[in-house]
């Protein structure tokens, strides 16, 4: 018990004062540990509005509760979560940035710790699609006519994908429809650049027709 209100107040006194230096995009210096920072994609069942808005801000609130207790039981440095909503075409996102992480943990080890985290917090409400950690390898693609002939959610036109694209390597973002009021077309994440690059080539299937693909992300064109 005295161990556990020692750590308490520890963590207490971290979240006071803030002494950390970006050392790199995903490590920070905390006093003399260097730890990392990892960043989490949470896409949402639907856009975000106000409401949604605060009920995201709230939930982080009690993410980071969560992590505190965790750093309690672990003894570790207590790790840290802040939001970003999605905008635009992302309006169905929020992006989580998770810092304070020890070094000793994996990649792995770290998306399922925050994950658990976001599921018993934003799951129970029914509003989690999935979650993903972001590294920015993904690219962001277009299939502008896409007719489908039946009305698909997210995760039935991913399965659709695959069934028709043995080959594809996608992200973890589902794919959505594009063209606003009048649904032409598809949007989805080829896993990298290569991927990207060969799907443009050699175009994708889509309802037993082999259609055009397009990079919508065109800063990666490279």
């Amino acid at each position: 018990m005295k161990e556990a209100m020692l750590m308490k107040e520890r963590l207490e006194a971290e979240g006071k004062v803030d002494p950390e230096n970006k050392v790199r995009e995903k490590r920070m210096v905390v006093g003399n540990k260097v730890l990392k920072v990892a960043k989490i994609v949470l896409a949402h069942m639907q856009p975000i509005d106000g409401r949604g808005k605060a009920e995201v801000e709230d939930g982080v609130n009690k993410v980071n509760a969560l992590l505190r207790e965790k750093a309690i039981t672990d003894n570790i440095t207590a790790w840290h979560t802040t939001v970003e909503i999605g905008k635009g075409s992302q309006d169905d996102e929020s992006r989580f940035t998770i810092s304070k992480i020890g070094e000793e943990s994996t990649k792995q080890q770290d998306l399922t710790t925050i994950t658990e985290c976001l599921t018993a917090v934003f799951g129970t409400k029914g509003d989690m699609l999935n979650a993903w950690m972001d590294d920015d390898k993904t690219v962001r693609m277009l299939i502008p006519v896409a007719p489908s002939k039946v009305a698909r959610g997210r995760k039935d036109i991913e399965k659709k994908l695959r069934e028709e694209n043995k080959e594809i390597r996608t992200g973890h973002r589902f794919p959505k429809v594009w063209g606003g009021a009048r649904v032409t077309g598809l949007t989805f994440d080829a896993e990298d650049h290569t991927e990207a690059k060969r799907l443009v080539e050699r175009g994708i299937m889509w309802e037993g027709v082999r259609r055009q693909v397009q990079m919508m992300d065109t800063n990666k064109m490279g």
